[in-house]
């Protein structure tokens, strides 16, 4: 997100920043006209929760402070306790496991807490609200819970008095990380107090200058406010730091047709009809709960994204639980194209990496006999004959028809010096297919093939 990852700069002072008026124009009397809904949809539309960093993020210990409260007794028997039968096997069995954890540990916040983002990050609001509750009870000087717990809030809709007293804590704890202030506005710029929600973008800014949905929200701020050179600034400065963002040019061309300047507002609304990523923040906390969704979707983006960025381990994990979830295509996908890999490699003579493909192949595909027979090929090939020997020995297991897994085998066998064993394999594969280059290495040795 270009700049947008910047590391923060660590300041400290008052939960929202103060502007001098002298910084923001005086409302033009044309203010009350503008497209309120609009701005605000789009707002909605970028301020979603899952933002995904795509920049170095901050480290947690800057910021974390865990409590050493005492162990609180009865907490966990309030643990919210989800249905679970209407949700996929591998949801059910994460939230099951994390809910059993937090009851085995019942004065741990952080066994507590892990149970709670699990719900979060399967968009279980209410019961991930109830639970982060108790979290930050049990951990109160502890960013995270409270500052979740806030986020949850404002996604479900609780009373805007509670999440904003909820952000103002987290802010107390932890004053120069960024985020939180851009939340915060978000939060305070769909309630319609738009003062309030610039002065705390201008807070974010102060402390991390690259972030883009700061710059972004400011704007939208300003043009609320009337302000639009503050809101051209603002927004011009996103569409630098993120010019693939849609949301920024849907902002642009509104403020552009205010403006007067309609060859600008015009190429703003195409550039926002064509672009179709939104920008990011960089905010740790949030991306690991992102992280540990198992929900079919999610398992989707994480296996396009891994295999984009070749993590192919990654993508193997994705496959498998999305084949768990009901949705058998992707491993199956994985599988051909894992094979199809290791012999690429194998052809080039790249025998280490065609290795490494076939051993995640077989995570896959346990019981593939054109797996274990290509494998013992390619050790055939260089030269290790008692590993290749086991792996046609268990493709033949697999596929017992197969003359070719029979035929190198002998191979393997007349490598090794065991030549009567070696014979008897030819035999099987010749009885197989009696055209088979077997048979004709049967009578080069001078044998007649079995009939």
């Amino acid at each position: 997100m270009g700049k947008a990852g910047r590391r923060k700069r660590n300041r400290t002072g008052p939960p929202a920043a103060t502007i001098d008026p002298s910084v923001t124009t005086r409302k033009r009397p044309w203010s009350h006209l503008l497209t309120v809904t609009a701005i605000v949809a789009g707002l909605l539309a970028g301020a979603l929760y899952y933002y995904q960093a795509t920049g170095p993020r901050p480290d947690p210990a800057s910021i974390i402070v865990e409590s050493h409260t005492p162990r609180m007794t009865g907490s966990t028997s309030l643990l919210p306790d989800p249905e679970t039968s209407d949700m996929t096997i591998p949801v059910a069995r994460v939230i099951s496991e994390a809910r059993r954890a937090a009851i085995a540990e019942p004065g741990s916040a952080a066994a507590v807490g892990r149970y709670c983002q699990l719900l979060h990050a399967h968009w279980r609001l209410g019961e991930a609200a109830a639970c982060y509750e108790i979290a930050h009870r049990l951990a109160p000087q502890d960013f995270r819970w409270v500052y979740l717990l806030a986020g949850v809030e404002e996604i479900h809709g609780a009373d805007a008095g509670h999440v904003e007293e909820l952000f103002r804590k987290a802010i107390r704890l932890a004053p120069g990380f960024a985020p939180v202030y851009v939340r915060y506005a978000d939060a305070l710029l769909r309630l319609g107090r738009w003062s309030e929600a610039r002065d705390n973008y201008v807070a974010a800014l102060e402390r991390d200058s690259g972030l883009v949905m700061a710059h972004r929200g400011l704007g939208q701020a300003a043009t609320l406010l009337g302000d639009l050179p503050l809101a051209v600034e603002q927004l011009e400065q996103a569409g630098v730091l993120s010019p693939q963002d849609r949301i920024t040019q849907v902002a642009l061309a509104r403020v552009y047709t205010l403006t007067g300047r309609g060859e600008q507002a015009a190429k703003a609304a195409r550039k926002a009809r064509e672009f179709k990523s939104e920008a990011s923040l960089p905010d740790q906390f949030f991306f690991e709960i992102e992280g540990l969704a198992v929900d079919p979707e999610s398992l989707r983006k994480r296996l396009a994204l891994s295999l984009q960025k070749g993590n192919y381990d990654a993508a193997i994990e994705a496959a498998m639980l999305l084949e768990e979830s009901g949705a058998p295509a992707a491993r199956q996908q994985m599988i051909m194209r894992i094979k199809r890999r290791a012999m690429e490699f194998a052809v080039a003579g790249d025998f280490d990496a065609a290795l490494v493909e076939f051993e995640r192949a077989v995570r896959l595909a346990p019981n593939d006999a054109e797996i274990e027979h290509n494998w013992g090929t390619l050790l055939l090939r260089s030269g290790e004959l008692e590993g290749a020997k086991q792996h046609f020995e268990k493709a033949i297991e697999i596929n017992p028809q197969s003359a070719d897994s029979f035929y190198n085998l002998g191979l393997v066998l007349e490598g090794l010096g065991r030549s009567d064993e070696a014979i008897a394999r030819f035999n099987s594969a010749a009885l197989i297919n009696p055209q088979h280059v077997a048979a004709k290495r049967l009578a080069e040795l001078g044998i007649v093939p079995e009939s």
